[in-house]
């Protein structure tokens, strides 16, 4: 089939192009061929990762369900195991980020149950992606979304309320990127901000009936969320808070004509 690394960037590209088809194709063949291999190398090991990864998303953009969650957990299996050959070959560093996808798969994994009506399932897949990256917002704001869908209330949401509040008051300054704004928490995924506000919103409707504290304090991260945009707006916060502060801390601290004078 060719070079493992020619095939994901050419199927990725289909990606690109909306041919779903023909990518799913590519990377379900390469997948089989790189697990039918006994011995695989670190940087084949690596390869089969990436092409699960790949592949489980593809499927979940075809809604093609069962064979997402199959994708994903043969993935968990390759993930690990590719974790153990990157620290044996001396690779920390490359093993621990490898090692930090795994919330993010989970999530991927919990989306796929949730489509499924397996709502037990998908909130076991974000708790764990929860545990395993706390600032991982679209873990936090999932949970919501399922009770919302396969519930049609958010009675049980109570917990899952206050811990999507607590990340979004502790993600940082929001930020504009090309004309959106989004929530950069250190380490983990961007969240856009948009659609979430509208999510929000809907979820603190009296007819969902969402618990009062977590109600309160959703309402109060939503608040301080869009104040930030209004000031961003308006022009009194940078657009990016953390890059301003940084090039602030380059600025001369001393006065160039005082320095030249000896002062």
């Amino acid at each position: 089939m060719g070079d493992p690394a020619t095939v994901i960037d050419q199927y990725r590209r289909y990606v690109q192009d909306g041919r779903l088809e023909i990518s799913e194709v590519m990377a379900s063949e390469l997948s089989e061929l790189l697990l039918a291999k006994p011995g695989r190398s670190l940087i084949e090991q690596g390869h089969l990762v990436t092409v699960l990864r790949d592949l489980a998303s593809i499927d979940e953009i075809r809604t093609k369900w069962a064979e997402s969650r199959a994708a994903a957990a043969v993935l968990v299996k390759a993930r690990k195991r590719y974790v153990k050959l990157l620290k044996q070959n001396g690779l920390a560093e490359d093993a621990r980020e490898v090692a930090s996808l795994r919330a993010g798969d989970e999530v991927q994994r919990g989306r796929v149950r949730m489509q499924e009506g397996a709502l037990k399932s998908a909130l076991a897949h974000y708790r764990k992606a929860h545990r395993l990256q706390p600032g991982l917002i679209e873990a936090c704001w999932r949970p919501l979304e399922a009770l919302e869908r396969l519930k049609s209330t958010l009675k049980a949401g109570g917990k899952a309320g206050r811990i999507l509040a607590k990340a979004l008051s502790t993600a940082g300054p929001v930020t504009r990127s090309d004309g959106a704004f989004e929530l950069r928490p250190e380490g983990v995924a961007v969240q856009p901000i948009e659609g979430l506000l509208s999510d929000i919103a809907r979820w603190l409707r009296p007819e969902l009936f969402l618990p009062a504290k977590a109600a309160v304090e959703l309402m109060g991260a939503k608040q301080e969320i869009e104040r930030q945009i209004a000031a961003i707006e308006s022009g009194e916060q940078a657009a990016d808070a953390r890059l301003q502060a940084a090039i602030d801390t380059l600025q001369p601290t001393m006065d160039y004509h005082e320095y030249a004078s000896g002062r």
